[in-house]
């Protein structure tokens, strides 16, 4: 029975690794078609800088290529409600559009992310909550100055 276990545990990782199956965070990087970027959108602005520099990519204020925050929404709404009326879950919603520019030229299409968390709620936790909250919303920020960096890579020079 052992044989058997051992080959069936090497057999599915193999097929796990031809599959291109990557642990989150161990994404390759992006291959930026520009090595220095400006950044403009206090929002989210760290998160994008730190994304940068995570792709190999410097960021300076004079740089040609540019990402510009044009929309950035928030939301947190009533996601469930137990059946003695007690709220059980938020939905916080994350709404922003970017725009790459090269010169003073938009270069490529807007990208637009939606990005949502469910944060459960109890009475009887409160105190942590607000600090649970700011965690979530931070979280969401690095996800989505990730996201845009990736297809920041699929820009092409014009």
């Amino acid at each position: 029975m052992l044989p058997q276990l051992r080959f069936f545990a090497v057999a599915m990782l193999l097929c796990v690794s031809a599959c291109g199956f990557h642990l989150k965070g161990n994404l390759p990087h992006a291959v930026l078609p520009v090595n220095t970027w400006s950044v403009q959108g206090d929002v989210l602005q760290s998160h994008l800088e730190s994304a940068l520099r995570h792709n190999q990519a410097s960021v300076n204020p004079n740089a040609q290529a540019q990402i510009k925050l044009l929309h950035y929404e928030t939301k947190k709404d009533i996601y469930t409600i137990t059946r003695a009326a007690k709220l059980n879950e938020y939905l916080l919603s994350m709404r922003i559009v970017v725009q790459a520019y090269r010169g003073n030229r938009a270069w490529g299409e807007p990208i637009s992310l939606q990005i949502q968390r469910i944060m459960p709620y109890a009475d009887s936790m409160i105190l942590g909550k607000q600090y649970e909250e700011e965690q979530i919303w931070q979280e969401m920020q690095h996800d989505a100055a990730q996201q845009i960096v990736r297809q920041m890579a699929f820009l092409k020079d014009e």
